[in-house]
């Protein structure tokens, strides 16, 4: 029931990005999403999709986000204190606008890939 700090790992994702997995159990699972520097605003964004139904808290820094709907695409940004919803398949994505940015992602059901 308790996932202490100092025992939760933190992995590397990318060059520039590190997660780290926190509570998980029935159906439901957070993630801290840390971005280490910005990168300029006009970065291209990466879209993913996943089945999972995702909401993001904007934890530190700002973000630059977008979601694609079947008809147009919604680019928004986004600072600390903001959250945002993510149904089911809707491709999505962000860069990060400000160093040291973090994100507190939650998921249901959980990301059995980021346990692996």
């Amino acid at each position: 029931m308790f996932f202490k700090a100092e025992n939760l790992k933190l992995e590397r994702v990318d060059d520039n990005t590190l997660r780290q997995v926190g509570a998980h159990g029935e159906g439901l699972m957070d993630a801290l999403v840390i971005f280490e520097h910005a990168v300029p605003a006009d970065t291209p964004i990466p879209f993913h999709h996943h089945v999972h139904v995702q909401t993001t808290y904007v934890l530190r820094g700002a973000f630059k986000f977008a979601v694609k709907y079947p008809d147009h695409t919604e680019v928004q940004e986004v600072h600390a204190g903001d959250s945002i919803y993510f149904p089911s398949d809707h491709a999505h994505g962000c860069i990060p606008l400000a160093d040291d940015s973090r994100l507190l992602d939650a998921f249901t059901p959980i990301r059995e890939d980021f346990l692996r």
